[in-house]
């Protein structure tokens, strides 16, 4: 009746065909992946931009915290993210022990008050730092970049927990280049 060559037989055409069923690319059936991908590509380009912090430290007006005095700001700037400074803003008089400085960033401006990256310099961050006439300090700038799905999120309205600071005083201000 059944010899070992027709069992071999049947074996290795039920074998073959369910490698082939097994290999087949599935057909989509609508499932939630292609409604992503529809959404994803119907998301615009965006230029880079950044959440930054910016943290002063130093011989400063701010509160004691860990042994050091530090003041930290966090912006949202256009990319190419550069260098920090504080430049000094008010005058020293004798009766004063501490000066005004104001932090510069180097950036393509700052969002919300530019909806689209702006020229490359330097913009001044809405934040007063009382430096100790005499007084070092350090500046430290930690770029992080957002994904195109969050600056899309963010400049349509629809990010969750976006909280934009103030930034730049009224306009987001270029700095002077020196």
């Amino acid at each position: 009746m059944w010899t070992c060559k027709a069992t071999q037989y049947w074996t290795v055409v039920t074998v073959a065909g369910l490698l082939a069923v097994g290999c087949t690319p599935r057909a989509t059936t609508g499932g939630g992946n292609e409604a992503t991908q529809a959404q994803n590509s119907s998301i615009p380009e965006y230029p880079p931009l950044y959440n930054v912090d910016v943290e002063v430290c130093g011989n400063i007006i701010a509160p004691l915290k860990d042994g050091k005095r530090c003041l930290t700001t966090q912006l949202q700037l256009w990319g190419p993210v550069g260098e920090a400074k504080l430049v000094r803003a008010g005058v020293g008089l004798p009766s004063v022990s501490a000066i005004q400085h104001k932090v510069a960033i180097a950036s393509k401006g700052c969002y919300p008050a530019y909806s689209q990256p702006s020229q490359e310099q330097f913009y001044w961050a809405d934040t007063i730092i009382q430096v100790n006439q005499g007084g070092k300090t350090t500046i430290e700038v930690k770029p992080t970049q957002l994904s195109n799905q969050q600056v899309h999120e963010l400049v349509t309205g629809k990010l969750s927990n976006s909280s934009v600071p103030t930034f730049g005083g009224v306009g987001c201000e270029p700095a002077p280049a020196s």
